[in-house]
């Protein structure tokens, strides 16, 4: 047993990953008082002081290499990809490659941030760079993929965690399950009309655990319900060898399948009856030749490195068959033992099995790879891999599957059908075209209970739409607009003002640039606020407005806004006299460029129609300011009031009322 003793156990999930990558298939807990130590048992502990003002993501990084180095030291090795934990390696390197990194920064990042060695760095940059150019030619922000799930195979296999369920002991189910399915397609296809469908994926389970004539009706559902011709990847998981017939082949490509899955994981026939694969190495051939009867010419196979048994000798052995039948893509796997899976529930079972993988083995699945004329597209990692590596999948350059990239990068939004599906919504930055936020949909597991409770699936999917519907989009859209108006008087002001103040021509434009999106922080806020009553805003409504300087500090910060900029949005609504929010700052300690957008901000209010009142005249609103002059920096309010009343500031401010019917965003920010 290994302890592991750490107070932040926010740390712990990622201690168990890096410890149980130096001592495989060792039980892992966390150290408590009460915990009477035997003799073999191991304490793990790692202290990083935490420290004030520092970021929780910097102090989990120096955590996790200060518990690798730890480990390192304790076992003399140095694992491949140093401590990254994480999920998608390539993912760095992808957004690295966007934010115009050099390829020798990045791998250098690997290398000495992460301890990575210098193949794996290069196999992450290498792979992000294939997806890049790959997505470069597909305007993925505009579009969705749709991935249909089938959970029944024919037998479970041993290192199976997925949701899959016996095609004998469930046979009654499969049938309720397809309508239930057509049923939640039906509603997807409506809510998502008017989008344009990029790729298709059948996964599962084995989607040719169906029969020929359910397959038709599924895929017929399909064309009906969806715009096809949009299409440019249509994939199905045929899987399992001893699920296809030369009957659901030609179904499948009738409806223009035209990329399909035959998985043997192993070309032993011994290892195959160890893992619960009832098949033969014979079938896995039969399979494959029929697919190139039926007229597949692109065909991806599985294979699992670390499979219980075998060495490099019979992973050598499945290699060179497959490089025999010459499929378009080949995808290797690291065995992953899951929590739920069979080999990892009765581990005692299987005590004596020999479970070999390494770097070694790796390199050889990826020179046949090679041999094949295929070259690395996409990989991502599991928790609890064999040898700590990776899955990488090669392809013939052209045969890529473009949804295996949008579902590892997490591009693009797939919204996901059936049993256990979890559908996965990726929002993108309207302003600067960055990726946001990512929101989950999830359907239940249990066939039965999705059969049963498909109406509440629905359900799920409809609130989620509901509350991010092109409505409440439109109306944030039509908020920010007003605000962009706003803030184009607000820029304008607050430009020429600062040039009266002296300011040179480099800082007044970073102070124009600052008072167009001065109140971007109201977009977040815009869908609560929407639809308020004329009245004016409520005490709690006005509670929540006033954290709009802040959003809009943390959400321009991540857009690389200078420093002048981020300052001056964050304390615009600072008074002089200290009253101000957010951080009731007062007199110098205000930023200049904050004092002057809070004198222009207040008149270009005034001088504005709000659901409450109507605007005042210039007069007029100068006036009230007098009153509430000690909200100013008083030498930039004296200027103002000699600024406004000139006829050049007038007009400015005239012709800053733009048409705002056709009014591109990102084209005001971009000039």
């Amino acid at each position: 047993m290994i302890y592991i003793d750490i107070e932040d156990l926010g740390f712990y999930d990622d201690a168990v990953v890096l410890v149980r990558s130096f001592y495989p298939r060792t039980e892992v807990a966390i150290m408590r008082p009460d915990v009477v130590l035997e003799n073999d048992d191991l304490v793990i502990s790692v202290d990083i002081p935490e420290v004030e003002g520092r970021e929780k993501k910097d102090i989990h990084e120096d955590f996790k290499r200060e518990l690798y180095l730890k480990l390192s030291e304790e076992t003399g090795i140095e694992l491949p990809w140093g401590y990254l934990t994480g999920v998608r390696p390539s993912k760095i390197a992808y957004t690295r490659l966007e934010e115009n990194v050099s390829e020798k920064d990045i791998l250098h990042e690997f290398t000495d941030k992460y301890f990575a060695t210098p193949k794996k760095a290069e196999l992450a940059l290498k792979v992000a760079k294939t997806e890049k150019q790959i997505l470069e030619d597909l305007d993925y922000r505009s579009g969705y993929s749709l991935y249909i799930g089938i959970p029944f195979c024919p037998t479970t296999c041993l290192y199976c965690s997925f949701t899959s369920y016996s095609q004998v002991a469930y046979a009654s189910k499969i049938e309720p399950y397809v309508e239930a399915l057509i049923k939640e397609m039906h509603y997807v296809s409506e809510a998502m009309a008017g989008q344009r469908l990029d790729t298709v994926y059948f996964g599962g389970g084995t989607p040719t655990t169906l029969s020929a004539e359910q397959l038709d009706r599924v895929l017929t559902e399909l064309e009906t319900c969806f715009d096809m011709g949009t299409v440019k990847e249509l994939t199905v998981e045929a899987g399992r060898p001893d699920s296809i017939t030369m009957e659901k082949l030609l179904v499948l490509k009738k409806h223009n399948v035209d990329r399909i899955s035959i998985n043997p994981q192993t070309m032993n026939d011994a290892t195959l009856a160890v893992i619960g694969r009832r098949h033969s190495v014979a079938q896995v051939i039969q399979a494959f030749e029929m697919a190139r009867e039926a007229g597949f010419d692109n065909i991806n196979m599985d294979i699992i490195l670390g499979l219980p048994g075998e060495s490099i000798e019979e992973v050598r052995r499945t290699l060179e068959k497959i490089k025999e039948l010459g499929p378009e893509s080949l995808t290797v796997h690291s065995l992953a033992i899951k929590r739920a899976a069979a080999l990892n529930i009765w581990r005692d079972k299987y005590a004596d099995m020999q479970i070999e993988n390494s770097d070694e083995i790796v390199q050889l699945a990826a020179d046949y790879a090679k041999e094949m004329g295929h070259e690395p597209y996409y990989m991502y990692r599991q928790k609890n891999m064999a040898g700590n590596l990776e899955n990488v999948g090669y392809s013939v350059p052209g045969k890529e599957c473009i949804y295996n990239i949008l579902i590892m990068e997490e591009k693009q939004t797939i919204i996901a059908i059936g049993a256990g599906a979890s559908s996965k919504v990726v929002f993108y930055n309207m302003i600067t075209g960055k990726q946001g936020r990512i929101e989950r949909i999830e359907n239940v597991k249990d066939v039965t209970n999705y059969i049963e409770r498909i109406d509440e699936m629905i359900v799920r999917k409809e609130t989620f739409f509901a509350n991010n519907s092109d409505d409440s989009f439109d109306n944030m859209i039509n908020d920010f607009k007003s605000g962009i108006s706003h803030g184009i008087i607000v820029a304008n002001l607050a430009y020429r003002l600062a040039k009266r103040l002296g300011l040179s021509e480099e800082d007044a434009y970073e102070i124009k640039l600052a008072g167009l999106v001065h109140d971007v922080g109201k977009l977040k806020l815009s869908q609560y606020l929407y639809g308020r009553n004329s009245s004016g805003l409520s005490i709690e409504e006005m509670k929540y407005m006033r954290m709009h300087s802040k959003m809009g500090y943390d959400y321009l910060k991540e857009c690389d806004f200078s420093d002048c900029v981020l300052q001056a949005v964050l304390s615009h609504h600072e008074c002089f006299d200290g009253s101000g929010y957010p951080d009731n700052l007062e007199a110098e300690d205000i930023p200049l460029s904050a004092r002057i957008i809070r004198v222009v901000d207040s008149f270009a209010a005034f001088i504005s129609d709000r659901p409450y009142r109507k605007a005042f005249d210039y007069e007029t609103a100068v006036e009230i300011m007098i009153e509430e002059n000690k909200n100013f920096d008083i030498r930039v309010f004296i200027e103002f009031q000699r600024m406004i009343h000139e006829p050049e500031t007038i007009e400015l401010i005239k012709s800053s009322n733009i048409s705002l019917d056709d009014l591109d965003i990102r084209d005001i920010l971009s000039n």
